[in-house]
């Protein structure tokens, strides 16, 4: 059998999924382990940033947990190809440091826990480079004003709902951080498109 030397994948499968899947044990194991701390916050340490980044591999219990896994996964199914390995592994580290920081911040909050104010971040900035990276024409990008438009009425319900209690995550919904994650996504994708846009494109022949 005959094999072609020096192939390599454009875009090899496992680097852009391998990310989302540490991510994912994590969330596992930190609720596998630490079942009963995200219900009265993390206290490891006297530093709610360090707390909060830690406590978003913690989850209010199962439900809440498999609800941002599916995210997770969306995510990294339906947006990792659209950039590059770095500029993924970028968008997911920079969400996860992000929303402690807002959170300590711009909307302190007693204690956080969960992947939904990341989800949020990232969400954003892969729908902003989606927007940029795609044939620039509003009828073939209709799925992603869908989404856009979707989102902001999320954001802007939560804001006149205020403070409220999911019976199905088991607690209560910290909506700080979904609008701390998707300005914070904003700002990511607009650095992350000025910085692409700004570097010549090679072509490959």
């Amino acid at each position: 059998m005959e094999t072609i030397r020096d192939y390599n994948a454009a875009n090899p499968l496992f680097p852009r999924f391998a990310s989302s899947l540490m991510i994912g044990v994590a969330a596992v194991l930190g609720q596998a382990l630490l079942v009963d701390l995200p219900h009265q916050g993390l206290d490891l340490i006297d530093s709610f940033f360090i707390n909060a980044l830690l406590g978003q591999f913690t989850h209010l219990g199962w439900a809440h947990l498999m609800l941002n896994l599916a995210g997770v996964a969306l995510l990294a199914w339906g947006f990792s190809g659209l950039c590059s390995q770095g500029e993924w592994l970028v968008i997911q580290m920079a969400s996860l440091v992000w929303t402690p920081l807002y959170l300590l911040v711009v909307e302190p909050i007693d204690w956080y826990c969960g992947l939904s104010g990341a989800l949020h971040c990232q969400f954003v900035a892969c729908l902003l480079l989606a927007f940029t990276r795609g044939p620039g024409n509003i009828r073939l990008n209709w799925p992603l004003w869908i989404m856009a438009v979707g989102l902001l009425m999320k954001l802007v319900m939560e804001w006149n709902i205020g403070q409220v209690t999911d019976e199905l995550v088991g607690g209560p919904i910290a909506i700080q951080a979904h609008r701390g994650g998707a300005i914070g996504g904003l700002l990511l994708g607009i650095f992350i498109w000025k910085f692409s846009v700004a570097r010549p494109v090679r072509q490959h022949v």
